[in-house]
């Protein structure tokens, strides 16, 4: 995934985040207060991460995965490589705790004589306070 398209992606997760965030504090939506407010989850950033095996991040204990996303990254003195990454696998865990990411993307060295997996960063929006959407 190039750095636009992986920034798109965080800037859409952001977009729909703070959308339904808002929602309830608007007149017009006024059915939806105490609507489940989501929360934003960082993960860490896990060197090596895009190495294509599966890494989760959990919400909150009592708390849903309402959606989740990934970034890529290089590390110092590295570039992502120009292939594009292949994402195996975005999705919750079986019990919606948690988002899956199997990805596949590779940095490599300025003089392009060493590749190794990219480093790879989760992202997931969880309910706040309720343990099912709407529940």
């Amino acid at each position: 995934m190039s750095r636009i398209r992986t920034a798109a992606v965080a800037a859409a997760m952001t977009t729909a985040l703070l959308a339904v965030g808002t929602a309830g504090a608007t007149g017009a939506a006024a059915g939806t207060r105490g609507a489940v407010q989501p929360q934003a989850v960082t993960g860490d950033v896990i060197p090596n991460g895009a190495d294509g095996s599966p890494h989760t991040l959990m919400c909150p204990p009592e708390e849903s995965v309402l959606s989740g996303g990934y970034a890529l990254s290089a590390q110092p003195g590295r570039t992502l490589a120009p292939l594009p990454a292949d994402l195996l696998e975005s999705r919750p865990n079986a019990d919606a705790t948690g988002w899956i990411v199997t990805v596949r993307k590779f940095q490599q060295s300025e003089d392009h004589n060493h590749y190794e997996p990219a480093n790879l960063t989760l992202y997931v929006a969880c309910t706040q306070g309720e343990n099912t959407p709407g529940g």
